[in-house]
C-alpha cells in the first residue's frame, strides 16, 4: 500500500437543483461567472490589497468558531473574487488561527482555497486553519464543512450554483444517498469529505484558479507500480494487468490487489489489513470488467459471485474470484450459462461483507 507525503503546494493525499436566492440576482452573478465566463470572476492577485479576502477580526469581534450571518455585502470570494453575500444558498466561509476570515461565493471555490491556502494567501497553509462552514445542500444552513460530505457533481445541468461545477455538500449521509440515487452516474462512492480534496481533485471545479499538477487526484485510478504488493496475498499486481484492482482511502493511502477476490477481502474488512481504516473512509475503488478486460469503476461494477474452482479464472484461482463486470446484463448472461448460478448471485461493489469475501480468501480473514 502507498501513501503520498504532503507538500507546500497542495496536498497530493495521494475519492462518495437549487437557485440562490432572487432569481434575478443569480442570473446576473451567474451570467459572467463561471470557469469559462467572461472574466467577472478574477484572482484576488488582480485586485486592490484587502478587497477579496480578508474580513477583518480583531479580539471582541465575530467568534473564529462561528460562521458570520448575515454575510457581509462587501466580503469578497478569497478564490474568484465575486460578492459571497450574492449566494446565500451557496456561500462558504474559513477562518485562521491568527483570525483572518475568508468568504467564498460556493463550495468549489472553498475546496479550491483549502487544498492550498498558500496559492491564495501566501501568509496560510492548511495548518492554521480554525474552523470553516459551508451550506448543506438540503436545509441551506451552514454545516461544520470538515464533516459535511461532498458529491462530485461534474454535471452542471443538475445544480445551478455559482462558477458552473460545484461539489455539492451534505451534512447527512441519509441526504447523500437521496441524491446520488437520481443520477446513473452516481453512487455513494462518490461522495468525499473536505480533506480528500488535494489539488488534483480541486481544480476538476476550479482550474482556472489552481496551480497545475501532474499528482493524480485520490479518487482516480494510478498505475500500478511494478514493486508493489497486493494489501491482501503479498503478491505482485502489477504480474496481472487484467485481474488487478485498487482502490484509494480518503487520506491519501492507496491498495493495490492482485485479483478482485482480494479487493473483496480488503473492501470487507480494511482495518484487519490496514490500522485505523474503515470502509467509510474508502472514496474510490476500480476493477477490470472480466469481458472487455477494461478498468471500471468498481463501486459501479457487478460481481458474479462464481465459487466454482474449476471455473475460476485470474491470480489465486483456486480459491475463487468474485468476477467484475461493467454491466449488469453482462454479469447476468454469465450466470445464465449454469445451473448452479442465478441473478442472486450477482451483487454490488457495497454488498462484499466479511460473510462473502471469506468464500473468497478464508485464510487471510
Amino acid at each position: 500500500m502507498t501513501r503520498h507525503a504532503d507538500d507546500d503546494t497542495g496536498r497530493p493525499l495521494t475519492r462518495r437543483a437549487l437557485l440562490a436566492s432572487g432569481a434575478s440576482v443569480t442570473a446576473l452573478a451567474l451570467a459572467g461567472c463561471s470557469e469559462s465566463g467572461d472574466g467577472t470572476a478574477t484572482s484576488p492577485a488582480e485586485t486592490d490589497a484587502g478587497t477579496a479576502t480578508d474580513a477583518p477580526t480583531t479580539a471582541g469581534q465575530q467568534d473564529l468558531a462561528s460562521p458570520v450571518e448575515p454575510v457581509p455585502e462587501e466580503a469578497r470570494c478569497a478564490v474568484c473574487n465575486m460578492y459571497a453575500a450574492k449566494f446565500p444558498e451557496w456561500n462558504a466561509q474559513l477562518t485562521h488561527e491568527n483570525g483572518d476570515r475568508k468568504h467564498f461565493c460556493s463550495p468549489g471555490c472553498l475546496t479550491a482555497y483549502h487544498a492550498v491556502p498558500s496559492h491564495f494567501d501566501e501568509a496560510h497553509s492548511q495548518d492554521d486553519v480554525a474552523h470553516a462552514w459551508v451550506r448543506d445542500y438540503t436545509s441551506k444552513e451552514y454545516t461544520d464543512a470538515t464533516t459535511a460530505q461532498y458529491v462530485l457533481e461534474e454535471t452542471e445541468a443538475h445544480i445551478e450554483a455559482p462558477m458552473g461545477k460545484n461539489p455539492v455538500p451534505f451534512a447527512d449521509a441519509a441526504d447523500v444517498q437521496s441524491y446520488v440515487d437520481q443520477y446513473d452516474s452516481l453512487t455513494s462512492n462518490d461522495a468525499v469529505p473536505l480533506s480528500a480534496f488535494d489539488v488534483a481533485l480541486a481544480r476538476r471545479f476550479r482550474p482556472s484558479f489552481l496551480p497545475d499538477t501532474d499528482e493524480t487526484a485520490i479518487v482516480e485510478p494510478v498505475s500500478v507500480p511494478d514493486d508493489e504488493e497486493c494489501a491482501v496475498c503479498n503478491m505482485m499486481p502489477a504480474k496481472f494487468p487484467d485481474w488487478n484492482a485498487q482502490l484509494s482511502h480518503e487520506d491519501g493511502e492507496r491498495a493495490h490487489f492482485c485479483s478482485p477476490g482480494c479487493l473483496a477481502a480488503y473492501s470487507a474488512d480494511p482495518g484487519h489489513f490496514s490500522s485505523g481504516q474503515t470502509q467509510d473512509s474508502i472514496v474510490g475503488v476500480w476493477a477490470h470488467c472480466v469481458k472487455s478486460k477494461a478498468q471500471i469503476d468498481g463501486t459501479t461494477a457487478y460481481y458474479v459471485l462464481e465459487t466454482n474452482a474449476d471455473r475460476s479464472k485470474g491470480p489465486m484461482a483456486m480459491m475463487g474470484n468474485p468476477l467484475p463486470y461493467a454491466s449488469e446484463a453482462d454479469a447476468q448472461a454469465y450466470v445464465d450459462q449454469y445451473d448452479d448460478l442465478s441473478s442472486d448471485d450477482v451483487i454490488r461493489y457495497q454488498a462484499f461483507t466479511r460473510d462473502v469475501a471469506t468464500q473468497y480468501r478464508k485464510k487471510f480473514l
